[in-house]
């Protein structure tokens, strides 16, 4: 027979006790979804989620209608990206991964040959304030191949 139990008053305890765990009337396990650790993953992961839905949200609204049309057609085009800051390194190399860059114009940065997908995705960064069509330039970008 194993060894008997007892409380902090020195009572035998009743019950199955080889596990070491002692069930007591009134305490209830905490459930999978009460736990600090999962709360802390589920709110880092609804953050992840709201800062994506604002991307797609505020991002049509931040492309003027002039470069909406022009990315019916599917074709490479040249744009004026204004942000609300100034451009930082890590801003740089994200419009080089878009296009070439081409100097900048009316306080904005040109980005040539810039897809429409491209656009897209610029769009939706919460840096940028507005994204135009670029007016025809004497400089001519190079165009980078498919």
């Amino acid at each position: 027979m194993g060894r008997v139990q007892l409380d902090t008053d020195g009572n035998e305890l009743e019950g199955e006790y080889e596990s070491g765990i002692v069930e007591v009337e009134g305490f209830k396990r905490r459930r999978w979804y009460h736990r600090r650790d999962f709360r802390f993953v589920a709110f880092v992961v609804a953050c992840i989620v709201a800062f994506q839905f604002y991307g797609f949200a505020t991002g049509p609204g931040k492309v003027t209608d002039k470069l909406k049309t022009a990315m019916i057609a599917g074709n490479k085009i040249d744009v004026l990206v204004w942000a609300k800051f100034p451009a930082e390194a890590f801003h740089m190399e994200i419009y080089q991964e878009l296009g070439a860059l081409s100097g900048e114009q009316d306080g904005a940065v040109r980005v040539g040959g810039v897809m429409p997908g491209g656009v897209e995705f610029l769009s939706r960064k919460y840096w940028i304030d507005k994204i135009d069509l670029a007016p025809p330039s004497d400089i001519p970008t190079v165009q980078r191949p498919n």
